[in-house]
């Protein structure tokens, strides 16, 4: 659901990953056309109460951890603010 939404947004969101090795638990993407704008998801993110999702050094951008314990719902609403971003 969330890989369909970052492919989909026209390079909005882009995910740099071959698609035969993305990560089913750790998601990451980039807003390449202004990475500022992915301080300001992780604070609408926030409010959301979907937090430490902003990526590090390495990586940076917006990683997605959904390890066992992440409902579907919890998805459904990260796509939901996503979209409206």
């Amino acid at each position: 659901m969330l890989y369909d939404l970052i492919d989909s947004s026209n390079g909005y969101y882009v995910n740099k990953t071959d698609k035969s090795f993305r990560s089913r638990i750790n998601i990451n993407f980039r807003i390449p056309a202004n990475t500022k704008l992915e301080d300001e998801l992780v604070k609408e993110c926030e409010k959301h109460r979907i937090i430490n999702i902003k990526g590090h050094a390495f990586n940076p951008g917006v990683r997605i951890s959904s390890y066992n314990a992440m409902p579907v719902e919890g998805v459904v609403l990260l796509c939901k603010v996503m979209k409206q971003f």
